[in-house]
């Protein structure tokens, strides 16, 4: 039989379907992520720069990194003694920035007041000492003249990293005494600057310090839209506050965690330049925040309750944690810096910060920005603990041995032995198992033979490879660590007991990890010494699991 078509039905069928296609696409459509424009809406106010203005719209307050730190080694009558430098220009890029944001899109306004000129530092390298920084930028030759081209043009010009062209003069209208802008030639980047009618008590008013704003445009908008919807939404807009509001409303939008019970006044604390920088680092940035003990200073976005929650904890426990670290490895120098830690609430802002290369991470110590940084785990308090505590020891151990490089083996077994610990409520710490002792029994002849070759890993043999052998160094490196410091002294295991304390005495004495460990090691039977670390994780662990580490410093 032949199938008769009816094209009636048929006609109205394909109409039907085309229209349900439409639909669905349109709906679609919708539902796509679409990048919006940058765009400047919002009035709000910015006590600690001074102003009201239109931020970027969707966008978060984002730190300016602390500067990087570069040890240089020096000669000096036949010694050697260490000196951190600095880049200049980063030194001098702090002082001017007042405020930086970044939307979804990764659109960025930068905000910077022109106080200083960028200062010529005699240097025989290509870094500075602090204090010859500091003289130098208190020199006349860097005082900036406001009422001088030539200085804004050579100030806008370090700021903003472009070659600023003629300026364009832009109306002001009743906020402002002057508003230019300069054409550069980076296709996504737009430059400004303006002054700010500011009202003085008497009601007359006077230009501001000059103010410059650099937008870089990420997602494609045309320069001349946000240009045009920047001076139009931003720059006739933004004024300055009044006077007599600033102090009422920088108090109202303080900074400052209150205090755990046990944290000294900030009045007392130790005054660094680490924590000078950390507490600018976000004076002008709407929710955040820092809570400070005379060994720390932490950074946090977090808004929830358990996240404050968490830090006045870590305001009790780290330092009582830092007194175990202490214990184990005395420093090198009666004085060590302030510590700072950095918590992130949401991912993709911690991976801004970090940068690609770290964006995988959840928390990691960078010794060049002096600083911990680390992703909050949410409702997952422990974790987000252990993380702290782990990227805490490398923290501490970098400052101890006078920032000196360690082998591997005894810094990251080090940070896995401490990120378990406990900590009650008189600050005595305790470290129990680790939660790798199941990974040690399931590869455990495995890392029984790598512990020869994990001696002398450097930290890139360490960090290669597959992650099934990263996480065997790791494991193996706790077992190390966790076995001479709790199993040597618990089994009377008299040998192996002078191990750790040689390692820090000779890397005291040469700066040189590997011999070190050499000396550490000198005279160790190793298949001795492996068939005893077997003998340990396999039968002997009940001695151990109740020996008292700090048992002395109650």
């Amino acid at each position: 039989m032949t199938e008769k078509t009816d094209n009636s039905r048929t006609g109205r069928c394909a109409a039907r379907h085309l229209r349900t296609f439409l639909l669905a696409f349109l709906v679609a459509l919708k539902l796509l992520p679409v990048l919006a424009a940058p765009s400047f809406r919002a009035d709000k106010n910015y006590p600690a720069i001074g102003l009201r203005m239109r931020v970027l719209g969707g966008s978060a307050p984002e730190p300016l990194p602390p500067h990087k730190t570069y040890s240089y080694t020096f000669n000096r009558d036949s010694e050697s003694y260490k000196k951190d430098l600095f880049d200049a220009h980063e030194l001098w890029y702090a002082t001017q920035h007042a405020g930086q944001w970044r939307d979804n899109a990764g659109n960025v306004l930068a905000l910077g007041r022109a106080t200083r000129l960028l200062p010529q530092v005699e240097s025989a390298t290509r870094h500075v000492a602090r204090d010859d920084f500091d003289v130098a930028l208190a020199d006349p030759a860097t005082e900036f003249d406001p009422e001088n081209s030539a200085s804004l043009s050579a100030w806008l010009k370090a700021f903003s990293g472009c070659e600023p062209q003629q300026p364009e003069s832009l109306r002001t209208g009743f906020n402002l005494t002057h508003a230019l802008f300069f054409p550069v030639e980076e296709s996504a980047t737009l430059v400004y600057a303006f002054r700010v009618k500011t009202r003085m008590p008497d009601g007359k008013s006077a230009p501001s310090d000059w103010f410059c704003a650099v937008v870089k445009i990420n997602d494609g908008t045309l320069k001349s839209k946000t240009r045009k919807d920047f001076e139009t939404h931003f720059l006739a807009n933004v004024s300055a506050l009044p006077q007599s509001d600033l102090a009422t409303a920088a108090a109202a939008t303080s900074h400052k965690l209150t205090a755990a019970p046990s944290a000294g006044a900030s009045e007392d604390l130790p005054q660094h330049p680490s924590r000078a920088a950390a507490r600018k680092s976000i004076a002008n940035m709407k929710g955040w925040w820092y809570a400070e003990t005379p060994e720390y200073i932490f950074l946090s976005d977090i808004r929830s309750a358990a996240g404050k929650t968490l830090v006045r904890e870590l305001q009790k426990t780290m330092p009582a944690l830092r007194n175990a670290f202490t214990r184990l490895i005395p420093p090198f120098k009666a004085e060590i810096d302030v510590s700072v830690v950095r918590i992130y609430e949401e991912p993709e802002a911690y991976r801004q910060y970090v940068g690609k290369t770290h964006e995988w991470s959840i928390g990691l110590w960078s010794p060049m920005r002096r600083e911990l940084v680390v992703l909050s785990q949410g409702k997952d308090r422990k974790e987000t603990m252990s993380i702290i505590m782990h990227e805490g020891f490398h923290q501490y151990l970098f400052y101890a041995t006078d920032k000196t490089e360690n082998a591997v083996w005894y810094n990251e077994g080090h940070a896995c032995f401490f990120e378990t610990a406990q900590i009650d409520s008189r600050g005595h710490v305790e470290i129990p198992e680790n939660s790798r002792v199941s990974h040690l029994g399931q590869n455990f002849d495995a890392a029984v033979a790598l512990i020869p070759k994990l001696l002398n890993f450097g930290y890139n043999e360490f960090y290669m490879g597959s992650e099934q052998q990263r996480s065997l160094n790791y494991t193996t490196a706790w077992a190390l660590i966790y076995f001479l410091h709790k199993g040597v002294p618990a089994g009377k295991l008299d040998s192996y007991a002078g191990i750790l304390d040689k390692y820090l005495k000779n890397l005291s004495d040469t700066k040189d990890a590997a011999a070190a460990t050499a000396a550490a090691f000198e005279g160790v039977d190793m298949p001795r010494f492996q068939k005893d670390f077997t003998d340990f994780w396999r039968r002997g662990r009940n001695a151990a699991r109740r020996f008292d580490l700090f048992a002395k410093t109650e």
